[in-house]
């Protein structure tokens, strides 16, 4: 009777691992191909639910690293990257770190990639056959 168990264990432990690196597999062809600059909304909006948001940052920081906008819905080539770390508004007596903004072609993209970053679902890719599928939103146009 233990050994019938013991195998049953091994079993759902193979199939539990097995489950696991296909999400990951599957999470890194999704950031293959949203590293292209060609991405459909929907399709963008369908992928979100296969990666983590350490995912979503590799994709920002690869598309950068390719020169292109890190919002993946922006083909936009980047241009005029500035130099510095930090940029002083004096209008606001503030310093501003802007390593994150120069990855983004536009205040828009940056904006509508930190709202996309933060509904990307944080639980592991394996279970999330067990959750409800949220609804992903565009940041829109107008904000």
């Amino acid at each position: 009777m233990t050994e019938e168990k013991n195998d049953q264990l091994r079993q759902q432990l193979i199939a539990a691992v097995v489950k696991k690196r296909a999400a990951i597999a599957r999470a890194q062809e999704v950031v293959v191909r949203l590293l292209e600059p060609d991405v459909a909304e929907l399709e963008f909006l369908a992928m979100l639910w296969e990666i983590a948001p350490n995912h979503y940052t590799d994709i920002v920081d690869e598309r950068e690293i390719s020169r292109y906008c890190g919002y993946p819905l922006c083909s936009n080539v980047l241009q005029n990257v500035p130099n510095q770390k930090y940029q002083i508004s004096a209008s606001q007596n503030k310093v501003y770190d802007i390593t994150e903004r120069k990855k983004f072609c536009s205040g828009y993209c940056f904006r509508a990639s930190e709202y996309i970053k933060a509904q990307v679902p944080t639980s592991p890719l394996w279970l999330r056959d067990r959750e409800l599928r949220p609804s992903f939103q565009l940041l829109p146009r107008d904000k």
